[in-house]
């Protein structure tokens, strides 16, 4: 299935709503590009200094921010959108998926033709999709723990590694992958090579700055912390943009598209205080799941228009601690004849989202 076939643009009221967003630019593009790479860079060596440890930690910190904001603009070219060229952004997109260790051809279809192109549809979008309360009932003690495990606050940083990383994004290991496995052998190579090369880089280079410190104290600070940071940040993003006890899920294809899944099923997630622009702009998610194609930097511009036309039918609020807390403790499964959120106990957290199938 063709990534414009999949991608299914929520109404088509919304369509004069994105015609005047700017579009991609060369040098507002690659000027990102090299402004966030750089960081990454500059931190990484903070990471691995002859600091004190704390202040290397620090460093490892900030390099793990640093790989997800250039992890956004590998996102970017992934799409098409952060220059015009496509052969300049599928190398772009390969080279900044490096330190995330994902190969771009199983980004796009794991993100790309699923998630864009059924947003919350559960059995086809695969990103933090809830189990229901028949799912939860039948599933072993096991998988119960696990679940309650990924819907707590530590819960994203296991998720991402166990349900995204490895079983979709570095090799083709999942059936869809497997039957196509021809289109991702050349992009996976790239990664198991590049991504190895670049910890042994690391690994070196932390060993010269430090040749006191164990290799393992150098791994810690310049690869394990810094990637730990950044999954965790990807999959609390990737909650945040598709988890609220104001956001629906779907499991019939029928009630999606009569209900705008793509739309409904994203929000605009405000940032209190604007530290990191980039994040800021990328949290401006509603318009970038009706056109892909908008460049991360263009995207509150057009958020703006498709709020202002749209109104309450998009999802917007500032991101706060009690509206973590609150999405946390009312999305635990979800009720899909009731069309609402429970806890683990089937119990209603919140009014259904849409007409009550049950009546």
């Amino acid at each position: 299935m063709d990534v414009a076939d999949a991608l299914h643009v929520a109404a088509a009221d919304t369509r004069p709503a994105v015609q005047a967003i700017p579009k991609r630019s060369f040098v507002r593009g690659l000027s990102l590009y090299a402004v966030y790479f750089s960081l990454y860079l500059v931190t990484l060596a903070g990471a691995l200094a002859p600091f004190p440890l704390a202040l290397n930690l620090a460093f490892a910190i900030a390099n793990g921010v640093f790989i997800a904001m250039v992890f956004i603009i590998g996102h970017d070219c992934c799409h098409g959108a952060l220059v015009p060229s496509p052969r300049w952004n599928r190398w772009l997109g390969r080279v900044a998926f490096l330190p995330v260790l994902h190969s771009t051809s199983l980004w796009q279809l794991a993100h790309n033709r699923r998630h864009h192109g059924r947003t919350n549809l559960k059995g086809f979008d695969p990103v933090w999709a809830p189990m229901s309360v028949r799912e939860y009932r039948a599933a072993t003690p096991a998988r119960r723990w696990l679940e309650r495990l990924y819907r707590g606050g530590f819960g994203p940083l296991l998720y991402y590694h166990l349900e995204i990383w490895i079983p979709m994004l570095l090799l083709p290991l999942t059936r869809t992958a497997r039957a196509e496995w021809r289109r991702h052998v050349v992009d996976s190579a790239f990664v198991l090579l590049g991504g190895t090369a670049l910890v042994i880089a690391i690994l070196m280079s932390g060993h010269a700055l430090t040749p006191w410190r164990s290799l393992s104290t150098v791994a810690l600070m310049g690869w394990a912390a810094p990637f730990a940071v950044w999954s965790y940040l990807a999959a609390v993003t990737t909650y945040l943009n598709h988890t609220h006890p104001d956001i629906p899920w779907f499991d019939t294809e029928d009630a999606w598209r009569t209900h705008d899944g793509n739309i409904r099923g994203t929000a605009h997630v405000r940032m209190p205080i604007d530290l990191l622009p980039l994040y800021s702009d990328v949290m401006a998610h509603t318009i970038h799941h009706v056109d892909p194609s908008v460049p991360v930097y263009a995207l509150p511009q057009g958020q703006a228009q498709l709020e202002a036309k749209l109104g309450d039918r998009v999802t917007s609020y500032v991101l706060s601690v009690d509206e973590y807390r609150r999405a946390l403790n009312a999305c635990k499964l979800f009720d899909f004849d009731r069309m609402c959120w429970t806890d683990f106990s089937g119990l209603p957290t919140t009014l259904p989202l849409i007409a009550n199938r049950a009546t």
